[in-house]
């Protein structure tokens, strides 16, 4: 017995005309090379299926940061510069001011940025004294401004080492591997010389000392 769909819809071949028999070819062939296309492109052009559309979606947290990390880079160079000179033969001073703000501290010492946070970090300004006849021979200058003296000098104790060696500048000081660390006022300062021998700590240790001396001294120093 036949079906319904064989009983009314199916034809012995024969009876299929050539314009249908030409129109189911055509079909056939543009199905096939719609697939061949579709294989094409994806083993020639794997962004095709794994690319991301960059204007999809807008940028997050951390670009917006990186941005506004490049503002005050790019108009660092019309501030005043707060270094002293260090008054040493053949060093100069930064000749270009980074400042960051507590939002975006983390683009200069991430990964640490949490812990000057709790402490109440206002900002940063960071600079690099250089030797103009060595190029080897830089001192990178980390200025916090911690908001009062109690921030300042809390900041300090907690990055102080049991083995440093104390040194007489601003409220409290130590030098440890040719790097100089001291608080004074509502700032805490590092400063870290990229060699670590003796002439290069002296240097350090004299940059502080240029650095303390131009820190105004708050009436609430503790």
């Amino acid at each position: 017995m036949r079906t319904f769909f064989a009983r009314r819809y199916m034809r012995r071949i024969e009876l299929v005309g050539s314009t249908e028999k030409g129109l189911g070819i055509f079909v056939l062939l543009l199905v096939a090379a719609v697939v061949v296309a579709f294989v094409l492109q994806v083993a020639t052009d794997r962004h095709y299926l794994f690319g991301v559309d960059e204007q999809a979606y807008e940028p997050g947290a951390p670009e917006a940061a990186d941005t506004e990390a490049e503002t005050a880079r790019r108009s660092a160079g019309q501030e005043e510069n707060p270094f002293p000179d260090p008054g040493l033969a053949d060093w100069r001073p930064p000749s270009r001011v980074d400042r960051f703000t507590a939002d975006n501290l983390y683009v200069k010492i991430d990964g640490r940025a949490e812990v000057y946070l709790q402490f109440h970090v206002v900002g940063l300004t960071f600079g690099v004294y250089r030797h103009e006849g060595d190029g080897e021979r830089t001192v990178d200058v980390y200025w916090y401004d911690m908001g009062t003296p109690a921030n300042a000098l809390g900041m300090y104790r907690a990055e102080e080492p049991p083995d440093a060696t104390p040194v007489a500048i601003g409220h409290a000081a130590y030098q440890v591997g040719g790097a100089v660390f001291f608080c004074k006022g509502a700032s805490y300062v590092q400063v870290f010389p990229r060699r670590t021998d003796r002439a290069d700590a002296q240097v350090s240790l004299t940059i502080a000392e240029r650095l303390a001396a131009q820190i105004e001294k708050t009436t609430d120093d503790p």
